[in-house]
Formats: C-alpha cells, structure tokens, sequence
C-alpha cells in the first residue's frame, strides 16, 4: 500500500503483550499511514532483527512516494516505546535517518531489543507521550 500524498508514514511498534482491539482503534484514528510492525522480543534476538525489516519496509514506503527515508516517524507503545528509544539512540551506528520518535507509555524497566539493557537515559530526540490518548495530537503538533 501506497501511502497518500501529504500523509505521513508512521511505523508503529506495538508492545508485542499488546493485542486489544483498543490500540487498533487509536491506530486508526492517527493522521497517518501506518506500518504496524509484529515482533517477538522473546527470541533469540530480542526482536532486533524484526524491528529492523519494519525499519527497511517504511523507510522504502517513503521512497517509493518520493519522500525523505530519513524522516521517518516511529512511535512505539509500551515494550515498542523502548525499543523505539533504543533506535533512537543507535540509528547513526545503524545508519539509519530518522525524523520523529515517539514513545508512548514506556516500560522503561525493560531492557531495549538494540542493547540488551534498560535504558537509563532516554535520548532527548525521543517524545515521551505518557498516554496513547494523547498520542493523535503529539502527531498533529509540526
């Protein structure tokens, strides 16, 4: 799918505990196209290797509707919001350009899927959103 002109693409890390039909409503109300990414942080990898395709995939969305790949918006909730935190802080080791980070309701005694620890300083790159209710107009805001 083909994102629509003027929307952006937003990929969205979902706490993998998450599977309410709650989160799926919120997601369809977001002014955005979504890229919701499934992983499993209880595999060998922690989920690394998952998160990274999604990366990949996105950022080619962007490409093929003639945007910027590294302004890419991820938005992660829970789980996904540590792991989105980690991005943040390792994409220039990873190469990869990112616009937005946006941590929804972290669990931040988890460790990241990118380090293997807790994160004990979150990158100051990273929007820390503490309710997902709040999450539309942190995505309105330019």
């Amino acid at each position: 799918m083909i994102a629509a002109p003027g929307r952006p693409v937003v990929l969205v890390w979902v706490d993998p505990a998450q599977t309410g039909d709650d989160t799926r409503r919120l997601l369809a109300e977001l002014p955005a196209d979504l890229l919701v990414a499934h992983w499993d942080q209880n595999v060998d990898d922690a989920g690394r290797s998952d998160l990274l395709a999604s990366v990949r995939d996105a950022r080619d969305r962007i490409i093929a509707q003639g945007g910027n790949p590294d302004e890419l918006t991820v938005v992660g909730f829970g789980l996904g919001a540590v792991a989105a935190a980690g991005l943040a802080r390792y994409a220039r080791r990873l190469g990869i350009g990112l616009g937005r980070v946006i941590a929804v309701a972290g669990r931040w005694d988890e460790p990241d899927p990118f380090s293997g620890s807790p994160i004990e300083d979150i990158p100051e790159r990273v929007e820390l959103v503490p309710d997902s209710y709040l999450l539309a107009t942190t995505l309105r805001r330019t």
